[in-house]
């Protein structure tokens, strides 16, 4: 397969779960604001912590995007995900980051989320590699 035909595969499926995700994380936080004397950081282990709860970990996100994990951390959500069968060489960090970043951007839910000052962050891990991206996005980004 062709390298550009590669790394569009790859960066359709990565971004398609960022943003899926986001947006199930968004529906997640819109309804736990409703909830009394929420701080931030709670809010966002509450919305974890019921997506853990309707969501198997890991999971398939397509032929070659796993989400391990999806973590609180202070004033952000943290996604874990492996690429596997897939050469670190065929996507750069900047074309991923560029990528996901215009998807969080232009999608209504995700910039709600960043809005509230809630960082999104992603970790993408190759299997079989030692290369690991790590992104971080916040409402600045946009």
């Amino acid at each position: 397969m062709a390298a550009s035909t590669t790394r569009k595969r790859i960066l359709i499926g990565v971004i398609s779960a960022a943003v899926a995700l986001a947006t199930a994380f968004g529906v997640y936080l819109a309804l736990g604001a409703f909830l009394p004397n929420n701080s931030t950081d709670d809010l966002i282990a509450k919305t974890v912590q019921e997506m853990k709860d309707t969501n198997q970990f890991p999971a398939q996100i397509d032929e070659i995007t796993r989400l391990d994990d999806v973590t609180a951390e202070p004033s952000a959500v943290h996604y874990h995900y492996t690429i596997t069968d897939t050469d670190p060489a065929d996507v750069s960090e900047q074309a991923l980051k560029d990528s996901v970043l215009l998807q969080l951007c232009s999608t209504e839910e995700t910039r709600r989320i960043l809005d509230r000052d809630i960082q999104m962050k992603y970790s993408y891990d190759f299997d079989g590699f030692d290369d690991s991206y790590h992104l971080e996005f916040s409402k600045s980004d946009c």
